[in-house]
Order: C-alpha cells, then structure tokens, then sequence
C-alpha cells in the first residue's frame, strides 16, 4: 500500500500515488482498481479536503463489502462470476472483455446482493436512469450527462440476464427491449482543416502523426491499428485481424499511407507504430497520447475514433456502396454505415439542386430583356452599398 507524508503536519496518507507528465506532477488515490485524481497540491487544503472525501468513501464501501456474506447463491454476484467461468465469456474478443468489464464490476459492486430470480423489469429502468448522469466535479454545476454510460450497463445486463434465462436462473429476461437514451450522431468525422492542424500542429509527434495517416488510411480502431505489424504490409495493403469482430480482411493503401509505410524507421518491435521510445503502445497509453496532442494541437469535440468514422464517410462521398464500404472498416452491420451513404447521396442530391437552380436562374436572367440605364438608372443602383449592409 503506497503511502504519502504531508511534510509540514506529518499527516499520513494511505493509498495516495503519483506520477508526473510533463514535469508536472499529478496524485491519485489507488485502491483496489480504484484510481482517483486528487485536485491540490500535499499541504494545500484543497487536497487533504479531497482526498478525505474519497478515502472516506472508498472506507464506507469496504465496510459494506466485508458486511456482505459472502456471494449469495442466485444473487447478481454469483451470476457474474458463473458468466465470466463460461466458454461464452472464454470465446469473447479481449477488447470486448474490458468494455462488459467496465458494466460488470460496478454491478457486482453495488448490485451484487440482488436476487437474479426476483430482479423486477422497473429496476433496470431505475439503473438506466441512474447511469444516465453523474455529478459535475464542479461543485454547483448541473450534473454531466452520460447516456453512453447508462446505454452500456442495459445492454450488459441484458446480455447477462439472457445467459441466466438459458441456464433456468428465471424464466425472462427482464432487460429485453429496454429504449435506449439518445446520444447523439456518435463520434464525429474530422473536417479537412482539422486534419491539417493536427498533423501540422508543432506539438504533434512523428509516431502520432503516422497513427493518424494509418487511421484515415485503413479506418480502423484505435486497437487495432496499434496491432498491425510489419509482417502484415505487404507493399499494397495491409492485413488485420479485427480485435472486436475477430474478422479478417486485407485494405489496400493509397499512395500516401504505402510512402509512409516504406519510409518509416523501423524499430526492434514487430509492430508498425510504435511509442517515441520504439516501444508497441498499450490501447491506454495510446488513447492517452491521442487525445493529449489533439487537444495540444488547439482541437476540440475530437477523438481517435473519429478518424474511423472520417475515412467512412470519405469512402461514402466518393461514392462508395455499403458492402464496399463495409469491406475497407470491417463493420459487421450495415446501420452505421447506411448513415454515411445516407449523408453522402443527400450532400450530393442538395449541391445538384442547388446547381439547378443557379442554372436556372442564370437562364431566365440571359433571356429576359435588359433595361436602358439611362432610362430607368434607379434599377441599375446596387442592392447593397458598398462596405454596408443596409439597403440602397
């Protein structure tokens, strides 16, 4: 258990850890898979107040776990362990793992203790509702939105109580057909000039920028672009093994990713992008380094996983079908992607108009008949005034 000592009071402080980026150093308090920001400085008032608030929480919840009698047979807890101990949890992509972990730990946590048999349809309501937001870490501000969040943990659960009615641990499933809330259109594609100030920007380094160039190249996720490997190029394109679908496909390049590729040093790892040090990134570190040069390169609203969503809709634009599209991204399902060639054939359908309609207009201006300037002069006065913008 890592300790820290306030110097001035001598006050110890268990489970306290830091790390420094940047030269700055930042505190967070570790404890079993917790690992929290403590805002302040050791000494300052903020942080004893702050960490106080956390480890007292963290506190009150283990008292409340060792309270527990163990795993309940027929309780939540007991279900989730059954589940992660069967060959469809063993069969599972580990990308997917880590994302149902991020639903199933809080449920075993908070909701272990509930009998699966006995769990009502109107608590999995309450729990979406719950996720759907969480406290500002501003005290005074409106709670943050967080429908993504609360969308996960129902379909999670839904997933869990359908193994459980599989194996007779009650006769439904509860969490069936439970509306999703609404979040919005989903990552959003980076716009030309957004991708130019990014790899312009002085702040982004060689090994981020070759990740961006790859992502738009292949569009890809972010987990598996760190998996390609030298092995995998083979001049043209690039063969991938989708972590989430574990679906094989092989993308051609374009010229720029293919001179990237062959002119790129290459480092001891057998992974194609590889960390400043020529080490293979981790997906943590790797998020963690693209979304600091973003927001250093002045960009904001932007994520990684943008860059995916950027490349289908650049494949869409240039006129691409679903199932060629689907060919490139590796999307199993065609409801994304219909979005991307919806957009694109409306973009394309609203500038034919619009060309109609100044051809249109450009016609009826050429054949309608001029007026004499010296006879009627107040016509041939300009609407607007020059430099204003009022009426003449």
């Amino acid at each position: 258990m890592s300790r820290l000592w306030v110097a001035m009071a001598r006050i110890e402080l268990p489970y306290v850890n830091s790390t420094t980026s940047k030269g700055k150093i930042y505190y967070y308090y570790r404890r079993e898979g917790l690992r929290l920001r403590i805002k302040g400085n050791p000494g300052d008032p903020e942080f004893l107040a702050n960490y106080t608030r956390l480890h007292n929480a963290a506190e009150k919840a283990e008292v409340k776990a060792k309270a527990r009698p163990g795993i309940l047979p027929g309780s939540l807890a007991a279900l989730i362990v059954a589940y992660k101990n069967s060959p469809e949890w063993t069969e599972t992509a580990q990308s997917t793992k880590i994302d149902y972990l991020k639903a199933l730990d809080p449920l075993a946590t908070t909701y272990g203790h509930l009998s699966v048999a006995e769990m009502p349809r109107k608590f999995i309501f309450w729990l979406r509702d719950n996720y759907a937001t969480k406290p500002s870490e501003k005290e005074g501000d409106p709670p943050i939105k967080t429908p993504r969040r609360a969308n996960r943990i129902i379909t999670v659960l839904s997933i869990l109580l359908s193994w459980a009615v599989n194996r007779e641990w009650r006769p439904d499933n509860p969490a069936l057909r439970i509306p999703k809330l609404k979040t919005g259109v989903g990552y959003r594609a980076w716009t030309d000039d957004e991708l130019e100030k990014m790899l312009t920007a002085p702040t982004t380094t060689a090994d981020v920028r070759a990740a961006v160039i790859l992502a738009l190249a292949t569009g890809q996720r972010g987990q598996d672009l760190i998996k390609m490997t030298w092995a995998d190029y083979d001049g043209e394109g690039i063969c991938i093994v989708q972590g989430k679908t574990r679906t094989r496909i092989w993308v051609p390049l374009h010229d720029r990713a293919q001179q990237l590729l062959n002119t790129m040093p290459r480092t001891l790892a057998p992974t194609i992008l590889t960390r400043a040090d020529g080490q293979s990134w981790k997906i943590d570190h790797f998020r963690h380094a693209m979304g600091e040069q973003i927001r250093a390169a002045g960009l904001v609203g932007l994520v990684t996983h943008g860059l995916r969503t950027t490349a289908a809709k650049w494949l869409a634009e240039a006129g691409c079908s679903e199932r060629e599209i689907m060919a490139i991204t590796g999307h199993t399902s065609s409801v994304m992607v219909s979005r991307y060639v919806r957009e694109a054939d409306q973009k394309k359908r609203a500038r034919s108009a619009v060309e109609k309609v100044a051809r249109y207009r450009k016609k009826e201006a050429s054949d309608k008949p001029q007026e004499n300037p010296v006879t009627n002069p107040v016509k041939m006065q300009p609407i607007f005034r020059k430099g204003k913008t009022e009426l003449s």
